[in-house]
């Protein structure tokens, strides 16, 4: 009698057991009409890996702080080179600003020395010592020449030697001690201070033909030379006189001694060097050296553009030649 009560004009589909029995019905259809087989089924995948990080922004961060790394590396390596540069100029502009010592002049004189020597200061220590040994024998070589002076004029005036002598004995004063000092030891000097082969050459080749003169003098074989022969050969008659000209022979002898040490010690380190010092080496230098000259480049410069004038001018005359 419940059901009599009901609205027969209602919605049917709004009854709740109908509309769960219309959902039923539709599940079961989708159940029914799905194909797990069938290739055309479009299945939604669901992507399991999460997307990757942007890393653009760390990128970027990257390459500016291998930028700003390598900006330092480069301003450090100039740096570098600017001291370097300094220190190498400064070393040159200090060799070359220091005042003149040698020779030593007296103040009262109004002349001013011509180089700048000091062996502790310029000479590397292990060779301090040889360079000081061949400046001993240089000073007496010197000293012997100054004896060689005083034996010729007492031998002129007291011993009847010529004028000549006496002459030539005032020139080899001046002459060659300067002339030794600028053509072998100055040369020694300069090749233990720079490592120049081609200084130790010119060394060798002056400082030998210079000892065969100091022999020369010390024999005293000549009648322009106060030496041992002379020396006795007048000490029988003077005996100061030749006193005097047997110690200007002593001193040429000691110069000789000297000068034949200072060769074989020098041509000892020469050789012991190896590889360090060669006559290739030497002549690459005095090579590098003449190249350096302004004038020597200047004159080489004017010749090659000359040269190149006169091709120039012949090729342009056998053309036209051959044209008319």
């Amino acid at each position: 009698m419940s059901g009599l009560n009901e609205n027969p004009f209602a919605d049917p589909f709004a009854d709740p057991s109908v509309q769960q029995a219309a959902q039923t019905t539709q599940a079961s259809r989708v159940n029914e009409e799905y194909n797990p087989f069938d290739k055309n089924n479009d299945v939604p995948v669901v992507n399991s890996q999460n997307p990757p990080p942007s890393s653009s922004s760390t990128t970027a961060d990257d390459l500016f702080r291998q930028q700003e790394e390598l900006r330092r590396k480069e301003q450090e390596l100039q740096r570098r080179q600017q001291e370097f540069e300094q220190r190498q100029a400064q070393s040159n502009s200090g060799r070359n600003s220091q005042p003149h010592n040698w020779p030593p002049i007296p103040s009262a004189i109004p002349l001013e020395p011509c180089f700048y020597q000091d062996i502790e200061v310029e000479i590397p220590v292990q060779f301090q010592k040889i360079v000081r040994m061949v400046y001993h024998v240089y000073l007496i070589y010197v000293t012997a020449s100054a004896l060689n002076v005083i034996a010729s004029l007492f031998y002129f005036l007291f011993g009847g030697g010529g004028l000549g002598i006496f002459f030539l004995s005032m020139i080899e004063m001046v002459l060659f001690s300067s002339c030794s000092y600028l053509f072998w030891f100055r040369p020694v000097y300069k090749a233990f201070r720079d490592d120049s082969s081609f200084n130790f050459m010119v060394f060798f080749f002056v400082l030998f033909f210079h000892s065969i003169f100091c022999f020369v003098q010390a024999l005293g074989l000549s009648s322009y030379a106060c030496g041992w022969t002379n020396g006795i050969a007048t000490f029988s008659e003077h005996p100061f006189v030749g006193l005097i000209m047997i110690v200007s022979a002593l001193g040429y002898t000691a110069a000789f001694l000297g000068i034949a040490v200072s060769l074989f010690q020098v041509y000892g380190v020469y050789r012991g060097a190896g590889a360090n010092f060669s006559f290739d080496r030497a002549r690459r230098e005095f090579g590098e050296s003449v190249m350096r000259d302004q004038n020597v480049s200047s004159f080489a410069n004017q010749a090659a553009s000359a040269a190149a004038r006169t091709a120039v001018n012949q090729a342009v005359n056998q053309a036209t030649q051959g044209r008319y």
